[in-house]
């Protein structure tokens, strides 16, 4: 046997089912807010949606507005 680069050591692959199991578990809602200033790019931040207001946002990706592209684009 050797390792190759699909299959690193040799580990017994997963099945299609038990991937798509475990994809599910980490699935969650986006959130997204785009703030416009007058002198800079504007910039949008995406983050999970949280159960109340009062939860902290413990992860986000903010960047310039322009740095987004609208999905049907790239399909």
């Amino acid at each position: 046997m050797s390792d190759t680069f699909s299959n690193p050591g040799n580990r017994a692959s997963r099945s299609s089912t038990e991937r798509d199991a475990r994809a599910a578990d980490r699935r969650f809602d986006l959130r997204s807010v785009v703030v416009r200033y007058e002198h800079q790019p504007d910039r949008c931040t995406v983050y999970p949606r949280r159960e109340s207001c009062c939860e902290r946002i413990e992860a986000w990706l903010a960047a310039d507005a322009d740095a987004f592209v609208p999905l049907d684009e790239l399909r």
